[in-house]
């Protein structure tokens, strides 16, 4: 866990410190102080590269992306692969969010700070259910545009479908677990539910996809079938929703750490990180003492 804040107000160090104004040292001023000389306000010493890596607006990490990409799992999750024309179409669509979080861990997660302080491999973990994931993703793609038999689309969706639901599960079982080390109540909660949403979203998709393949009579069947979508659609929003916020908050424990980390090693406190869409204006500086008139040298001296 991270280590509290003291409330003290950081000074600038004994490195070269000079005012942009009159370039006065300002060594051992504190920040937002005044300079002696011109009276300037005392910036903050500039952020470092291991911070700026870790500001949550970077996107190095690529855990944004990973946290978005898990909307794409709501389609196989749902059972909207079985609706038809629309389902393919839909499922084409959804291939892309295994293969989007393939990438960022492959390329932007391994290069980012925050993998050094993961907890329990998790970009690691990710990163396997990504690749099998993307494996039976693109098989249930060529059962939809290569020539192959009309009876291995059935087996492909399903197994695309049952694949997104256990990656999902997953994903927040590890949150759960994550977030029970923290000891973090209501993110451990919305972990929990999330994972019991997937294995309901997971069961309604089983239970179609087996009433399918038996056929006990069309009424049947139709019944079923928009009972387990209806259940599906439900359950699977909740789960997705679940395991992109608990990424998300994954994401922004780790940064934090990786900010208060720094700021102990170079002796300061943390500082905010500056945000390029918005511009601070620091406050007039003092009033200097007012100049006094010169003596005129016309005047008779008395």
């Amino acid at each position: 866990m991270a280590t509290p804040r003291l409330n003290r107000t950081p000074a600038i160090g004994e490195g070269r410190a000079r005012c942009e104004s009159c370039n006065y040292d300002l060594r051992g001023i504190a920040v937002g102080g005044r300079c002696p000389e011109c009276g300037a306000v005392v910036p903050a010493p500039p952020a470092t590269a291991a911070i700026d890596q870790g500001r949550p607006d970077h996107r190095d990490s690529g855990l944004h992306v990973i946290a978005v990409s898990q909307y794409f799992a709501f389609v196989p999750m749902s059972g909207l692969l079985l609706a038809g024309c629309a389902g393919a179409a839909l499922g084409v669509v959804s291939v892309f969010g295994p293969i989007t979080r393939l990438v960022a861990l492959r390329s932007r997660w391994r290069m980012s700070p925050l993998r050094a302080i993961q907890p329990t491999s998790f970009g690691e973990r990710l990163h396997h259910l990504a690749l099998i994931e993307v494996v039976v993703a693109l098989a249930y793609l060529a059962s939809i545009f290569l020539p192959l038999p009309p009876e291995a689309h059935l087996p492909l969706s399903a197994a695309y479908a049952l694949m997104a639901t256990l990656s999902v599960v997953i994903t927040n079982l590890m949150l759960s677990r994550i977030f029970t080390e923290w000891d973090f109540s209501l993110p451990i909660l919305l972990a929990k539910l999330g994972l019991v949403a997937g294995c309901l979203a997971g069961l309604a998709t089983t239970v179609v996809i087996v009433v399918r393949v038996a056929r006990p009579g069309p009424d049947l069947v139709a019944i079923i079938t928009v009972l387990g979508l209806v259940i599906g659609i439900i359950t699977a929003l909740l789960a997705v929703f679940a395991a992109r916020d608990g990424i998300g908050r994954v994401e922004e424990v780790l940064i934090t750490d990786l900010i208060e980390a720094h700021a102990e090693r170079v002796g300061r406190e943390p500082t905010p990180l500056a945000d390029r869409f918005r511009r601070d204006h620091d406050s007039d500086p003092l009033p200097l003492e007012t100049e006094r008139p010169p003596i005129r040298e016309d005047l008779e001296q008395p």
